[in-house]
Order: structure tokens, then sequence, then C-alpha cells
């Protein structure tokens, strides 16, 4: 069967009733479709969420907000130390441990998030002088509880993911977004300078607190929030989570340096032309993500089964992405017209470009979810660090000869590079699986 009859095959399946139980009653398509629907979910609020505060808000006080939010992610980011892929690998044979290792890891990114926000509200001086006003002690102590709140908030999802309930990640995050919608609304008259701030707390101390206390307890059976730390369950984990950690940054130095690049290299206005499909790449980006996630998982759970779900999650990528690359190659000048024409002149072929390199993304994440089910550490590194390290320089060298596209075609080159050798890699190991005689 050729791969348009497997797509139209697949898609008579999920449009069918039965066959949608079906799919839903296997947990690797079940949690991967809850973190997609996830994704869709939050875009979608985050973006009515920021339209919304530019109407209630002044410019000057979104922009503060907007400084101070990306701030709180970035040390929430930081300080998770890469905890949650130890809980992914870890907690679904942690057994009667579940609940101490859970707690560890909470305990450890907590304490880690404080001093993170103390060191930067210390050095505000130096790195970013616009947010000395979050040193008022009220907004001081709200940055600090918010930046442990977020902290918490993001690695609450990886033990759903790793308990195979997926979907209180999609109720946590939805509970989130609309709870900040109605606070932006509610506070703008009694909190007009920090009411988007304050209402981004809200909704995260709210939904934390009821994925805690609520979500939580029913995925993992007898879990209670106790701060504690087990230096058995933190040693055992620590050399995977580090090294996880450090991939995860190196992933990501593409995804944050780029604008970077752009904006010394080509200038403001040619950034504003890059950062917007940039933006919007990144969104179809979490999709792989997403069936990547779901497969560590099922993975963790039974290891023996990582060959067909290997098999199952590209297929599943592959539905998902083509319709929607398609879509987005036709509709990619029509939809940046919505931030004017100057955009979709200079944006939309580095959309299309960008668009295609989910494909070789995807392959890219199932292999770091199979390497990370192996417990390959060193091939988890090696493949960020070549990502990182040929997408930047090739995107950097190719910017200052092609301008803009350069770095579309610096990063889907390197993408599909390492897709082709990640590919051959996973032939090489079904191969090596399917001639072996079982013992």
């Amino acid at each position: 069967m050729n791969i348009n009859g497997m797509l139209a095959n697949a898609v008579r399946v999920i449009t069918s009733r039965e066959g949608l139980k079906g799919l839903l009653s296997i947990p690797l398509y079940a949690n991967a479709g809850y973190l997609v629907a996830d994704t869709v979910i939050v875009s979608l609020l985050g973006f009515a969420f920021w339209a919304l505060a530019a109407r209630l808000y002044t410019p000057v006080q979104v922009g503060l907000a907007s400084a101070t939010i990306a701030a709180v992610l970035l040390l929430a980011r930081l300080s998770g130390l890469g905890f949650g892929y130890g809980l992914i690998r870890f907690l679904p044979s942690a057994g009667e441990r579940a609940s101490t290792l859970i707690n560890s890891c909470f305990t450890v990114a907590g304490l880690t998030s404080l001093v993170a926000a103390l060191v930067f509200i210390a050095g505000l001086n130096l790195w970013s002088p616009a947010l000395l006003y979050i040193r008022d002690p009220g907004l001081l102590v709200f940055f600090v509880l918010l930046t442990i709140a977020y902290t918490l908030f993001m690695l609450i999802d990886q033990a759903f993911i790793a308990r195979r309930r997926a979907k209180f990640v999609l109720f946590k995050n939805a509970a989130a977004g609309m709870v900040k919608i109605v606070a932006a609304i509610a506070l703008v008259a009694s909190l007009s300078a920090f009411g988007v701030i304050i209402s981004l707390g809200l909704a995260i101390f709210v939904a934390l607190a009821v994925a805690l206390l609520w979500f939580l307890p029913r995925a993992q059976q007898g879990y209670i929030p106790i701060p504690l730390v087990s230096k058995k369950a933190v040693k055992d984990m620590t050399h995977f989570s580090l090294g996880n950690y450090i991939a995860e940054l190196l992933w990501f130095a593409p995804l944050m340096l780029f604008p970077l690049m752009v904006v010394n290299t080509l200038g403001a206005e040619t950034n504003a032309y890059f950062y917007i499909p940039w933006a919007i790449a990144q969104m179809l980006f979490a999709i792989p993500m997403a069936v990547s996630y779901s497969l560590f998982a099922e993975g963790s759970h039974n290891e023996y089964l990582l060959q067909s779900n290997t098999l199952k999650s590209v297929k599943l990528c592959l539905l998902i992405l083509v319709p929607v690359i398609a879509a987005l190659f036709t509709l990619s000048d029509k939809l940046l017209l919505l931030f004017g024409s100057s955009y979709s002149e200079s944006g939309t072929t580095l959309l299309r470009i960008l668009a295609f390199s989910t494909i070789p993304v995807g392959i890219n994440y199932i292999y770091l979810s199979v390497l990370r089910v192996e417990k390959n550490i060193t091939g988890v590194i090696l493949v960020s660090a070549s990502i990182a390290c040929i997408a930047l320089g090739s995107g950097y060298i190719l910017m200052t000869s092609m301008g803009l596209l350069g770095v579309g075609v610096g990063w889907i080159a390197t993408q599909t590079l390492i897709a082709v050798i990640a590919a051959l890699f996973l032939f090489r190991r079904h191969y090596h699986l399917v001639s072996t005689p079982p013992t």
C-alpha cells in the first residue's frame, strides 16, 4: 500500500466512531492525542490572552509583562534540571517509591527555582535593568513564588505523561488558559499596571493547586504532595536527568538564538519578518514532540514493544503532519497577511521551508525518544549537539549570502541530514531485531 493509501485508510479509521474509540484505547495514541490537543488549545488560548491584553493594557505594560513572563519561563526551564525526562523514564518502574520520586523531583526543582529567582533579582542591574520594578517588596515575593510555581507547573506534566494520563496535561493547561483570560479582564480596573502578570500568576497558582491536589492523586494512587528529598531516588536518576537537561538546552539553542542572530546580522525589520514564521513553525514542531513524548512513556512502560511503537509513532506523525503541512503550504501567504502585506511578501517562502522541515524534525524527536528509552545519554547529547552546532553554523553562513531564506535552508538541511542518519540507525535496529531469533 502506498503512502496515499495508508493515509486514506488512517483517515477513515479516525473519522469513524468505532475506529476512534479503538485508537483511544491504545495508550500510545491516546497520550499523543491529548498532547497534540493540548498544543492546539494552549496556542489558541495564549493567542486570545495576548490579543486581549493588547486591547486592555498599554503597549508599555504589555511589553514589561511579556519580558517578565519570559524571564519566569527561562528560569523555570533552567530549574527543571531534566527531572521531567527522569520521571517519564523511571516513574513507571518505581513501584512503592513512586510518590517519593515525584516529591523529591518537585522539591529539588522547587529549591533550584527559588535560588535562580533570587539570583536573577539580585543581578537585575546587570542583565535586565528594565525589570528593576519587580524589586518592589510585594512584586518581588510574587515573582519568586511564580517562578517556583511555574517550574512545578511544567514538571508535573511529565508525571502525568509517565502515568499515561496525558489528559490531565490538557485539563490543567486549558484551565490555566481560561483563568488567566478571566483574570486579565477582572484585574484591569484595580491593577492596571500589573494586571497581565498577576492574572498569569493566579492562573498558574490555581491550575497547579488543582493538579497537585486532585489530578495527580488520581494519576498516581496514594500521592500526597509533601516536600522531601530522597537521596537514593535523586541519585538513581541524576545521570539520566542531567544528561537530558544538557541535551534539551542544546536542542532549544537554535530556537532561542536564531532571532538574536537575525536581528544582529540582518536588522530589526528583517527579524520581524523572520520571527512570525519561526513562531508559527514552532507550533508545528510541538506536534511531533507530543508524539515522541508518548513514545518515550510507552517505551518506559514496556521496552519490548519499542520497535512496533516506534513505527506507529512515525505513521502517526505523518498522518497528522502531511495534511497540516499541505494546508500551510497553500495558505501561508494568506496567513501572514494577518500580520501585514510586508510579512506575507518577505516570510511566505521561509514559512513553507520551515513547514516542510517538520517531517525531519519529527523523525529526530522520535529517534531521541528511542535513545532515551534505551538510556543512551551519550547518543541523546550527541544528536542534540550536532543539530545545534550545524544549524547555527550553516544558518549564519547562509544568512550572510541568501538573507532571510538562509536560516530556513540551514535549518531544514541540518534536520534532514540528522534525520537520514537517525532513520538508518532505526532501520538497522529494526533489521537486527527481526533477523535475531528469539531465545
